[in-house]
């Protein structure tokens, strides 16, 4: 069996993992393809130069039986030749990127509740600032989660440190939770009672859009928005009306709709709105996390057992 591997994985230790596996590093796309005729796996640790040119890959390597890509977002690989296959397909989310996502939603919930936006562009000192005096804490407040993966699972476990309530939104809620976890079609009733919402739904063609004008109207006004999803999910003409219209008191964003965000956009002039740039999966430990998971499954695979982290194609996550 052969396996090619594009990124930073220690080929000596996937080796003792899979020692009857012959493992080619490839570090172009002329290498990636030429290799590809019998490669029965195929590791890429980002999808760059592939990421619109999948199908042409799948069709080059007739004897793929499984790809993996380190990202979590992999809507640009849903495409008829996988669904068609019999490849596996598996890719960083839960564990591998849950926790940077998790972490930075709080980071820009409490840049807005804390005040910190107004004070990093204003750079004075005025403890008496419109911001500084609207600062509150989160604590005893309810926070609403879209998508209880493993983002949404990491963002509870850290609003419950916080003292603060969370009610998940999934397509099959558990039957036995440390948290209130209701289906789909109770989120407008989510929206309603929740003084944070943050999304963390991948891009299919359920979730998007799933942020409209009637989704705005249904939230408090009091109510803050946060997106490290998908940027296709929220409409983002509605969320500018919702905050011109003060039907909602802020949002911080991650990901938008389009990307990049156009300079003259009026999201970017909004003194309740902080936005990055599609950052909140970095961080030096998220490669290490991965490799161990593509380790893990490489022993797996060989072992024929379940890979760990795969995705449902029909679905799309």
């Amino acid at each position: 069996m052969k396996a090619l591997v594009k990124g930073p994985i220690n080929i000596k230790k996937a080796s003792e993992v899979a020692p009857e596996l012959d493992i080619i590093q490839v570090n172009d796309e002329a290498s990636l393809f030429s290799h590809a005729h019998d490669a029965d796996i195929i590791l890429m640790m980002n999808l760059g130069w592939i990421r619109n040119g999948f199908p042409a890959l799948l069709n080059a390597s007739p004897q793929l039986r499984w790809f993996h890509c380190s990202s979590a977002g992999i809507d640009p690989l849903i495409c008829p030749e996988l669904v068609d296959s019999d490849v596996s397909l598996t890719c960083g989310k839960g564990l591998t990127v849950g926790p940077l996502l998790a972490e930075h939603a709080f980071a820009l919930m409490m840049s807005l509740t804390r005040g910190l936006v107004e004070s990093a562009r204003v750079k004075q000192w005025n403890p008496q600032s419109s911001s500084a005096q609207r600062a509150y804490e989160i604590s005893g407040k309810k926070l609403g989660i879209v998508g209880f993966g493993g983002t949404g699972k990491e963002l509870a476990l850290r609003a419950q440190s916080f003292g603060m309530e969370v009610i998940a939104i999934r397509r099959t809620p558990a039957c036995k939770s440390n948290f209130i976890e209701w289906s789909q079609d109770r989120l407008l009733d989510m929206l309603e009672i929740s003084d944070f919402v943050v999304i963390a739904v991948p891009d299919t063609p359920d979730t998007r859009s799933m942020f409209d004008s009637e989704a705005f109207l249904r939230m408090k006004k009091s109510a803050i928005l946060i997106n490290v999803g998908r940027g296709q999910t929220v409409e983002t003409d509605a969320l500018v009306n919702a905050l011109i219209d003060n039907q909602i008191a802020g949002a911080g964003l991650d990901v938008v709709d389009p990307e990049p965000l156009p300079e003259n956009h009026p999201l970017w002039d909004m003194d309740n709105v902080i936005i990055t740039p599609h950052i909140a999966g970095n961080s030096p430990e998220r490669a290490k996390r991965n490799e161990i998971a593509v380790l893990n499954n490489l022993e797996r695979f060989c072992n024929g057992s379940p890979l760990k982290g795969t995705v449902d194609v029909n679905l799309g996550y």
